[in-house]
């Protein structure tokens, strides 16, 4: 149980930071970029650290499991993608609350299947929803002198929040299948097969949109210092928490994992508040308190 304790809120943290760092490689040169160089960092440090220990073991018979773990990659890359778009045109401490509270669709999903949830842990799915819909409001708009428009404007929901909920629901399905998986192939292996997939997806997509563009002089391609500062940090951290999150589920409670790593928000909360000094209107603080208290609540055990 200690081991599960250290490694999801390893996986916390080093998420946590990741996202801080997502949020700056997403503004200096965009979602796909970003996603695109993580995959394309992150294999050959994975490579490189891993290979002298032998961690990544790959066996013909076990293809079945070895292509579910590249779909179930592609779904977490999904979600990946809608988490670092809200991060571009969102506020970071309102967004990342939002998708940790991935875990309360995990919970909901064992119950679909079967699983009987102890009394805390379906109250804190009831908690993390309805912090989710607190913070969902948009606080702009919300002082007085405002035209009629802003007014109105301020019941909308804010820039980034439904890519938010997508990935909150996308990482709930994707974070759940692992647990399929990562018992047989291991945690390192499901890692680097998600990897491999993800970056083949994204360099087909890459050269679909080549070949699909106008045949005429494009700008000439150039990606900032800026963005190779935040976005090495991205794909080391994200990598090293995803690793650490399979291997504590493949030797702890899922449970106690899947809690504690969706912790990564109070990291990315907190680096927002000191470093980018990002304000939320008062009820969307209570949401995000809300959404964490809820996280703490689910999947523990009574």
């Amino acid at each position: 149980m200690q081991t599960g304790v250290f490694l999801g809120l390893s996986a916390a943290l080093l998420w946590g930071v990741a996202d801080f760092c997502a949020r700056g490689a997403s503004r200096a040169a965009g979602t796909f970029r970003t996603l695109l160089f993580v995959e394309v960092i992150a294999i050959p440090a994975l490579l490189l650290l891993t290979g002298p220990f032998e961690l990544i073991v790959l066996r013909a018979e076990q293809w079945p499991l070895i292509l579910a773990a590249a779909l179930v990659g592609l779904i977490i890359l999904g979600g990946a993608g809608l988490l670092y778009r809200a991060f571009a045109i969102g506020k970071l401490a309102l967004v990342s609350p939002i998708a940790s509270a991935f875990a309360a669709v995990t919970a909901l999903l064992a119950i679909a299947t079967g699983e009987r949830l102890a009394g805390l842990t379906l109250l804190g799915v009831i908690v993390t929803l309805v912090g989710v819909t607190l913070a969902s409001t948009s606080g702009e708009g919300a002082h007085a002198g405002e035209n009629k428009a802003a007014e109105q404007g301020k019941h909308r929901l804010a820039p980034g929040l439904p890519e938010a909920i997508g990935a909150m629901l996308t990482f709930g399905v994707g974070y759940w299948l692992l647990d399929f998986i990562v018992p047989t192939l291991g945690g390192v292996t499901t890692a680097f097969i998600a990897k491999v997939g993800d970056l083949i997806a994204l360099g087909a997509i890459a050269l679909f949109l080549t070949w699909r563009a106008p045949r005429k002089p494009q700008p000439e391609l150039r990606i900032s210092q800026t963005f190779w500062l935040w976005v090495i940090p991205v794909a080391l951290l994200d990598t090293a928490a995803n690793i650490a999150y399979n291997i504590g589920i493949a030797t702890a409670l899922t449970s106690v994992v899947v809690t504690l790593s969706s912790l990564f928000s109070a990291v990315t909360v907190l680096l927002a508040w000191v470093i980018l000094r990002e304000r939320l209107a008062l009820w969307q603080w209570v949401g995000v308190l809300t959404i964490l208290l809820g996280v703490l609540l689910v999947n523990l055990r009574a």
